[in-house]
């Protein structure tokens, strides 16, 4: 068990890392202290056009900031939700971002390009459950839309909504509609390894995986929660049988805990 550091975003990321199979879909990423003016700024401002701040034990994409270098050489940025902030200089950049950078501990993350719908860009949740005989099992996925104004997807805090994956990726045409079934398929692929590799970090009856799926159809993991991921979000979408399914699930494996503490 790793109870002191199991919330912390650069804590998971250094531990799936260790997977060979997991270590490709994750996006270039450092730690990041705002108060040391860390160099990794100015860094993975010169090597990548769009970065992203995150603290490290914040959920819901609260404090999230979206960093990007402009055509003019000057710099860019959005907490969260609303209008570019513009930096004149670096160092401008880093006292402004001093100020917004209220946690003591970020990771700072390329940005990716990610595919869109009507110019909003979306992600993927994949929602992983332990069924009742205890075994890790595919319950559903979505595409949350970010809102109008929004640089986070998540569909509470940034105004935005969820749909269905074919559609998100048919609309999107980040993939063209004879690869669809694949991608969804490698998503359930991924996230049944990322719940194996967990297992190694500590239990969790249930996990929800986001990723992003780039412009040209790549994938990346960018976030792991299991600490209760939102089970309402399924809830949003038109068809239910993927919430249902859920909660079946969330039923099912609360009975196979009972059962087990009945018989100790």
């Amino acid at each position: 068990m790793h109870d002191v550091i199991s919330s912390s975003k650069w804590s998971l990321h250094q531990f799936f890392s260790k997977s060979p199979y997991i270590r490709p879909y994750l996006p270039p990423t450092a730690l990041y202290q705002p108060a040391s003016l860390d160099s990794y700024l100015a860094k993975y401002l010169a090597k990548y056009s769009t970065v992203y701040i995150k603290p490290t034990r914040t959920h819901m994409g609260k404090g999230i900031i979206r960093v990007w270098k402009t055509d003019r050489g000057d710099y860019q940025f959005v907490k969260e939700r609303g209008e570019p902030v513009q930096a004149n200089s670096l160092a401008d950049l880093k006292q402004q971002l001093a100020a917004q950078c209220t946690e003591k501990n970020y990771v700072i993350q390329k940005g990716l390009d990610l595919a869109e719908i009507d110019a909003r860009p979306f992600d993927i949740r994949v929602m992983m459950m332990r069924n009742g005989l205890g075994k890790w099992q595919y319950a559903g996925m979505l595409a949350k839309v970010a809102g109008a104004d929004s640089i986070i997807t998540n569909v509470a805090r940034g105004g935005g909504y969820a749909v269905t994956v074919p559609h998100a990726l048919k609309k999107s045409g980040a993939v063209t509609p004879d690869k669809i079934k694949g991608i969804v398929s490698q998503l359930i692929q991924v996230s049944h390894r990322v719940c194996a590799h967990f297992n190694k970090y500590r239990h969790s009856a249930q996990i929800g995986v986001d990723f992003a799926i780039d412009k040209a159809g790549n994938l990346s993991i960018i976030e792991v929660n299991y600490d209760f991921p939102s089970h309402g979000l399924f809830a949003k979408l038109k068809d239910k049988t993927y919430y249902h399914t859920i909660k079946r699930l969330h039923y099912q494996y609360k009975n196979r805990v009972k059962r087990k503490q009945r018989k100790a």
